[in-house]
């Protein structure tokens, strides 16, 4: 029998015909390096990537792009003008300023008992042989207590009280009569501001004896002021500027709160044609000229049986 062996018979090409078959030639074809088993990725070196373009990446520094340039401008030049001469400054009116930490005081008299009497603060005379209706200037008193002192003229003390004095403030000293003697009572001299032009501040302080209570009132019988008791203090009002004349009737209570002017003005002037002007019998009659931007106080003192009875006015 013959021999038998394992080799396949050659196809006619000189090929095994039996032989299993193999793998497409794949030469030509680029291929990805593969990462042995176990290792890291193979990672392509410059000549393989040489053919492929690349993005361009930003260092630390980015890329500055060039400024335009921008054309200089010049600012032309003005003529110089002349300056103008300087004046002086005018001077207003001086109005005395208080020293810090100050107040100030004046008494006025308006005690009846028919001797002159010396006003003293803290021992200090401010007001020396007074008689009825005089008021003494204003003095600079420091901000606290101060014993105010009224005697008669070299002689016996008729009050001494320590009183309270607050700085900025002016204040009169009103000097009145007692059974026994004399009082003082403070009346404070602020309080008038805001005045409009061509416009002052008038009020009233009925000073006279206890008991009294007044009406002031127009030539056009209009109550400028109602119902002022004694030692009452009316507040301001404005006032025009000009010569007013007032007249001073008995309080009559029921009319008086209702019916007071809010403002002076001028009022028609006397011996004038006004049918029903004037106030019949009035007890005093007194004009007061306001001067725009000052302040007044008109002070009904003194009484019927004294014969020392009248409208003091004062400039506050």
């Amino acid at each position: 029998m013959p021999e038998t062996t394992n080799q396949n018979p050659s196809s006619a090409d000189g090929s095994s015909a039996a032989s299993p078959s193999r793998w497409p030639d794949i030469s030509g074809i680029p291929t990805t390096p593969v990462a042995p088993s176990g290792g890291r990725p193979a990672i392509a070196t410059d000549e393989d990537l040489a053919g492929i373009p690349t993005t361009p990446i930003a260092t630390s520094s980015p890329p500055v792009a060039p400024l335009p340039t921008w054309p200089v401008f010049t600012f032309p030049t003005f003529p110089s003008f002349p300056s103008f001469p300087s004046f002086p400054d005018t001077p207003g009116p001086s109005t005395p300023s208080i020293p810090a930490y100050y107040g100030q005081a004046r008494f006025m008299n308006a005690s009846t008992n028919g001797v002159t009497l010396d006003a003293y603060i803290d021992g200090r005379e401010l007001f020396s042989g007074s008689t009825f209706a005089t008021v003494s200037t204003y003095a600079n008193v420091a901000d606290g207590f101060h014993t105010v002192t009224v005697r008669k003229t070299n002689g016996q003390i008729y009050y001494q009280q320590t009183l309270a004095f607050v700085a900025g403030e002016k204040v009169t000293l009103v000097i009145l009569d007692t059974a026994n003697g004399v009082t003082v009572t403070k009346v404070s001299d602020m309080g008038c501001t805001n005045i409009p032009s061509g416009y002052g501040c008038l009020r009233v302080a009925n000073m006279s004896y206890s008991g009294s209570s007044y009406d002031v009132r127009t030539f056009q019988n209009q109550i400028a002021f109602g119902g002022v008791g004694y030692k009452e203090v009316t507040s301001y009002k404005q006032a025009a500027a000009g010569n007013h004349t007032f007249f001073i009737t008995g309080s009559q209570l029921s009319v008086s709160s209702f019916n007071e002017l809010p403002i002076i003005i001028l009022s028609a002037i006397i011996g004038g044609s006004c049918t029903g002007c004037g106030v019949a019998n009035p007890i005093l009659t007194f004009s007061v000229n306001v001067e725009a931007g000052k302040a007044y106080t008109s002070y009904i003192i003194g009484n019927p049986w004294s014969n020392l009875y009248q409208v003091f006015t004062l400039e506050d």
